[in-house]
């Protein structure tokens, strides 16, 4: 630690006392150096400690009230005077300035030479950055094993020893633990901290203080993928250097952990595709679900159509709360295997409706799940966002109320034109959806399929043929309609 006006009396050798400005002593001292120009201020700073012989010194009362204001008004640490050397016999005006300004004047005996104090001031800076070394080489020893795998609480916990102040990292906006398990703010933290949010645009402060009831905090942005939150706190706060190594190795761990998270989320998109496609061995696929350790009597397929968001970042947040889920992006689809009753929190980071499947029980069964999500995901709406094929039928029933009826309904509305695109290789069945999905606009439908509207013109006129309905009729463009919807939800698209 360095040395502060009330250690440069305390050492013996110095043999230095106090003459006035008493409540200045525990201004510190970061230098010590001679000066006999009659305004120091312009070559010394904050911390420096003013040692002179007196030469300096002004004779009249107001020049030496002046000169001590000066001094203090630089934020000099204090006024060092060679005793029985060249000062003003008088120094009643210097005296009664520095007790008003708690500045520190201080007399120093005349055989002590002056570079002993500031050798003194060397010495203790030396152990200072000793030991700040020796925090660092600690820091990046923890850094080192949280590459290994250490985990971030961990981390953050030999972070606390290294450094010897409590560490938390929070989210900004909720000042909530940033991952589940690591140390809480108390209320009485977060109060004045919920005051000093860091704006997300624009120029913003490398390090923020915020005085807290236990005294200051300082709080440092990490640099991660979302935004994150140091805050250090205790009675030994970590100076701006130590705090920028620690926001350096925080970040590496969260790099890290994004990587991990990715990679997870690959591995088990692929997973999730494996098995509704059905590449898997039954035992291979029990094997590999095995791995989360978790009941298959627990497992749920679910089918969601999110605004386009980054999937990485969602599935990071999920994880983050303790979610155990596989995603995978089909389409404007989003599947997810889950378990456990985690669908409200699912639905609270997607922040979108949820088609649920009965539970998976075995492996086989994943494509039959992935057809009862959908049928479920057609039966939501505003008011139910969360709809499980179980309980399907009681909010749409004008939608197919099981798989074999929408199967079934597919079939004897537009089994004839399947046949007929399966058996020609054309496009008809295709070429309804996006007629309909375009209000029968024949300029908007023509410009999606990339076709002149005559040949749109043709398609529909034989679309009518083969089914026996007309689109002209509008019971039987809902029935048209309903009959793709079924299509949908019982996985029997083109």
């Amino acid at each position: 630690m360095p040395l502060n006006v009330s250690d440069i009396i305390a050492i013996p050798e110095l043999r230095t006392r106090l003459l006035s400005g008493g409540q200045g002593l525990g201004r510190t001292v970061r230098w010590a150096h001679v000066c006999e120009l009659a305004d120091p201020t312009q070559w010394f700073g904050e911390g420096d400690l003013l040692m002179t012989t007196g030469i300096g010194i002004p004779v009249a009362p107001d020049e030496q009230r002046r000169y001590v204001e000066r001094l203090s008004g630089a934020g000099l640490a204090g006024l060092m005077i060679g005793e029985d050397m060249q000062a003003p016999a008088d120094l009643v005006a210097l005296q009664q300035a520095a007790e008003a300004l708690g500045f520190p004047l201080l007399v120093t005996h005349y055989g002590v030479p002056f570079a002993a104090v500031t050798r003194a001031i060397v010495d203790a800076g030396r152990q200072e950055e000793f030991e700040r070394r020796n925090t660092i080489a600690r820091i990046y020893e923890s850094a080192r094993l949280s590459i290994q795998g250490l985990g971030l609480k961990t981390l953050l916990q030999r972070l606390e020893k290294d450094v010897q102040a409590s560490l938390k990292l929070v989210e900004p906006q909720s000042l909530e633990p940033w991952q589940p398990g690591l140390a809480s703010l108390t209320p009485e933290q977060r109060a004045p901290l919920s005051q000093y949010r860091l704006e997300t645009t624009g120029n913003q402060p490398v390090v923020r203080r915020c005085r807290l009831a236990e005294g200051e905090a300082l709080v440092m942005a990490v640099p991660s993928l979302r935004d994150c939150w140091l805050i250090a706190h205790g009675e030994q706060l970590p100076d701006y250097g130590l705090l920028h190594h620690l926001v350096a190795v925080l970040g590496i761990e969260l790099e890290r952990l994004r990587v991990e998270c990715e990679r997870s989320l690959r591995l088990g998109s692929e997973l999730l595709d494996d098995l509704l496609q059905q590449r898997l061995s039954r035992h291979q696929a029990e094997e590999r679900l095995s791995q989360f350790g978790k009941p298959r009597e627990q497992i749920h397929l679910a089918v969601a159509r999110p605004a386009p968001a980054a999937l990485a970042e969602c599935y990071e947040t999920l994880q983050r709360d303790g979610v155990s889920v596989l995603l995978r992006a089909q389409g404007e689809e989003l599947i997810l295997l889950y378990w456990g009753d985690v669908a409200p929190q699912l639905h609270a980071r997607l922040h979108s409706a949820l088609g649920l499947s009965n539970p998976l029980g075995h492996p086989e069964r994943c494509l039959e799940a992935l057809r009862e999500a959908r049928l479920a995901l057609a039966h939501t709406n505003a008011q139910t966002p969360l709809a499980a094929y179980a309980q399907v039928g009681a909010n749409s029933p004008w939608l197919p109320q099981s798989l074999d009826e929408a199967a079934r309904v597919f079939r004897q509305v537009l089994g004839n034109l399947a046949d007929y695109d399966s058996q020609q290789g054309t496009p008809m069945l295709h070429t309804l959806r996006v007629f309909l999905a375009h209000n029968r606009s024949w300029l908007a439908a023509a410009k999606e399929l990339h076709v002149h509207k005559q040949t749109l013109v043709y398609r529909m006129r034989r679309i009518e043929e083969i089914t026996g309905r007309s689109l002209d009729n509008t019971e039987d463009v809902a029935i048209l309609w309903f009959a793709l919807r079924a299509a949908d939800v019982a996985g029997m698209q083109p």
